[in-house]
C-alpha cells in the first residue's frame, strides 16, 4: 500500500489530467461548433446566424485619426461600403448620420464604426447627410434624405439612424432590424448608462424599410436642435408599432464631448407648447422636398449634401405656428428665420 503523501500526491495528478482533458474538450467543442457554422454558412451561402468575429465589449480610440490612415486600415471598404467576402450577408443595412461641421467627430465615428460593423457581417453603406449652412440644422429632415438616396444605391432592408458623436461599446450590439423597430443607444455614459426617459427614442435607432415607410418617416418641421425624436416615437406607437431595447450592458454607448448645440428660436415644441404635434400623414417622407447639391462616393462613406428652398421653408414654419396659439407674432419668427438664413 502507498505510502498517504503519495496517495495524495497521485489523487492531484489525477484531478490535474481530469482538469486539462476537460479544458481540451471544450476548447475542441468550441472550434468545431464555429467550423460547423462556418461550414454550413458555405454550403447556404449565408454567413452564420451569430458573427464569429464577435469580441462584446471594446474600447474607443478618442483621438482623430487621419483620414489617410483609416483609408489604409479600411482597404476593402469601397464607397463607404462593404460586404462579407466568404459569405453572403444576412443583413443589408444603410447608416445615416446627420452633420454638421464636426469633422473630429466624424474621423472618430467612422474609424469606430468600420471595425464594428465589418465584425458584424454586415453588407452596409455609411451616408453622411448635411444641409446647406445657411439653413438651421434639420436631424429629421436629413434622415428623410439620407433614407431616399440610400434606397437609390442598394436595395436596403434595414436603417439605422445614427447620431455622429454616439459609439457603440460593445459588437454584440447587432445593427440589425428586429420585427420591431428598436432603440439602440439604451444606456449612454454621459446619463450614467441609464434611460433617459420611458419614451426616448433619440440617439441611435433602427427600423426595417417597410416600418419607416408606413410611419411617413420623420417630421420635416423640426428646425433647430430637438423635438423631433419625441415626434418620431410618437409615429412609431400610433401605428400600433412596440419600441424594443435591449436593457442589458450590450446596449452601452459613449458620448463624445461637445459643446451643447444652442436652441434654435423657431423650434416648434419650444417656440410654442400648445401647438399641435405635426401631421403624420401629410408632413414626412410623402411632403420631402430638396435639392441635392452633390452626392459624392468616398472611400469611406457618402457625402450628401442637400439645401432647401429658403422662402419654402419660412413659409411651412409660418403655416406650422397659424395651428397652434404663439404668444410669439408671424413677423417676429419671420425676421428671425431671416437673419438666419443671412438673406
Amino acid at each position: 500500500m502507498l505510502p498517504n503523501y503519495l496517495q495524495k500526491a497521485a489523487t492531484i495528478v489525477f484531478i490535474f489530467q481530469t482538469v486539462i482533458l476537460l479544458l481540451w474538450y471544450l476548447n475542441y467543442n468550441a472550434t468545431l461548433t464555429i467550423l460547423m457554422k462556418r461550414n454550413i454558412s458555405n454550403k447556404s451561402g449565408l454567413c452564420p446566424l451569430i458573427p464569429p468575429d464577435l469580441v462584446g465589449p471594446i474600447s474607443v480610440n478618442i483621438n482623430a485619426t487621419e483620414w489617410m490612415d483609416i483609408e489604409k486600415k479600411f482597404q476593402k471598404v469601397i464607397k463607404g461600403s462593404y460586404r462579407p467576402e466568404n459569405c453572403k450577408a444576412r443583413h443589408k443595412v444603410a447608416i445615416l448620420v446627420p452633420y454638421r461641421d464636426r469633422d473630429t467627430h466624424l474621423r472618430i465615428f467612422i474609424n469606430h464604426m468600420h471595425s464594428f460593423l465589418i465584425r458584424q457581417q454586415l453588407e452596409y453603406g455609411i451616408y453622411i447627410v448635411e444641409l446647406d449652412k445657411d439653413i438651421p440644422f434639420n436631424r429629421g429632415f436629413l434622415f428623410n434624405v439620407g433614407f431616399m438616396e440610400a434606397l437609390k444605391d442598394n436595395n436596403y432592408g434595414c436603417f439605422v439612424f445614427h447620431d455622429v458623436d454616439l459609439l457603440p461599446l460593445n459588437d454584440f450590439n447587432l445593427y440589425q432590424c428586429p420585427d420591431q423597430p428598436k432603440h439602440l443607444s439604451v444606456a449612454i455614459d454621459k446619463y450614467k448608462f441609464k434611460l433617459l426617459y420611458a419614451t426616448n427614442f433619440g440617439g441611435v435607432s433602427s427600423m426595417s424599410t417597410e416600418q419607416f415607410t408606413t410611419i411617413n418617416g420623420y417630421s420635416n418641421l423640426f428646425f433647430g436642435w430637438g423635438g423631433e425624436d419625441d415626434d418620431f416615437y410618437n409615429r412609431v406607437v400610433s401605428n400600433n408599432m412596440t419600441i424594443s431595447r435591449d436593457n442589458s450592458s450590450i446596449a452601452r454607448y459613449t458620448m463624445l464631448p461637445h459643446k451643447k448645440a444652442p436652441i434654435n428660436p423657431f423650434r416648434m415644441d419650444v417656440l410654442n407648447s400648445g401647438t399641435k404635434r405635426p401631421n403624420q400623414a401629410v408632413d414626412g417622407l410623402n411632403s420631402l422636398q430638396y435639392n441635392l447639391t452633390e452626392k459624392v462616393y468616398r472611400k469611406m462613406y457618402v457625402h450628401i449634401t442637400v439645401t432647401l428652398n429658403k422662402k419654402d421653408a419660412v413659409t411651412q414654419l409660418l403655416n406650422r405656428l397659424k395651428k397652434g396659439k404663439s404668444q410669439i407674432s408671424e413677423s417676429q419668427i419671420f425676421e428671425t428665420f431671416k437673419k438666419i438664413l443671412k438673406n
